[in-house]
């Protein structure tokens, strides 16, 4: 009975929130039920990502705020939902609350450290977000294409040009950001470099910041030096062995020619 009343409650404050009732009030009484029964967690979700895809922003706040706690609990129980949960970031900015925003790219960043194989749909929408006003939305934004660039360079293959963009970004810290990634992306796609070589080097000599030119010119250095490690050395030309090789029979044969010749000239 104890755990149908938890189940209950669990239904009716996200009922609640579906109905356009929420409050903080609703979402931390129902974050201490789910922490304290992790078991109702999963049914829970299922009924979150209902509300999600309803797209009524006034709504889907409070229910961000539930799949956080659930996130930093059992990342494990968003991971088939992630797809929903990047739909979140393609509303308009002025429509969506930077704070929930933000927390949003934190559920997004447990999933990422854990399943990257799931993000290829939001890498386009981070990369924009590297250049936004926001610091602290530009840092999430690297923090989650990290965790995707390193074991699937492959998903960037198409956003090369945005990666060179940014690259000329307002900011320093996108600038960084954009190196980094292109030292990853390289890896696969080997013409990025030669794309953004003129760039990078301009920011490895040039740019005022020292990070920045660091990071340039570690990029430019490591594929510099896996070029000329790849290089084909020319093969030497093979001898001919029967041009140039002198045998014992002609050394003999020399050597007799010799010894009559000074034979002659003692009998004259």
């Amino acid at each position: 009975m104890v755990f149908v009343s938890h189940k209950k409650h669990v239904d009716n404050s996200i009922n609640k929130i579906r109905k356009g009732h929420g409050s903080q009030e609703v979402v931390r009484s129902l974050n201490k039920t789910l922490t304290e029964h992790p078991e109702l967690m999963e049914n829970a979700v299922c009924q979150l990502m209902g509300i999600i895809q309803t797209d009524k922003v006034e709504n889907f706040i409070y229910a961000i705020e539930v799949m956080l706690n659930i996130a930093e609990v059992e990342p494990d129980l968003l991971a088939s939902s992630s797809d929903a949960i990047i739909r979140i970031l393609e509303f308009p900015e002025d429509s969506l609350d930077i704070n929930y925003m933000l927390k949003t790219m934190d559920i997004l960043g447990m999933i990422a450290s854990r399943y990257p194989e799931l993000m290829q749909p939001s890498v386009k929408i981070f990369l924009q977000k590297l250049n936004n006003s926001n610091t602290h939305i530009r840092s999430a934004s690297f923090y989650i294409l990290d965790f995707i660039a390193k074991p699937y360079p492959e998903y960037f293959s198409n956003y090369t040009l945005d990666l060179i963009r940014s690259l000329h970004g307002l900011h320093i810290d996108e600038r960084l950001y954009a190196t980094r990634l292109i030292g990853d992306v390289a890896r696969i796609s080997p013409n990025l470099i030669d794309e953004s070589r003129e760039v990078l080097s301009d920011l490895a000599y040039k740019h005022p910041d020292t990070m920045v030119r660091q990071e340039a010119h570690d990029v430019l250095k490591k594929f510099e030096v896996k070029d000329k490690v790849t290089t084909v050395e020319p093969e030497e030309e093979p001898l001919d062995f029967e041009k140039d090789f002198i045998s014992l029979i002609d050394i003999k044969t020399e050597s007799n020619d010799l010894g009559e010749l000074v034979d002659v000239l003692a009998e004259s």
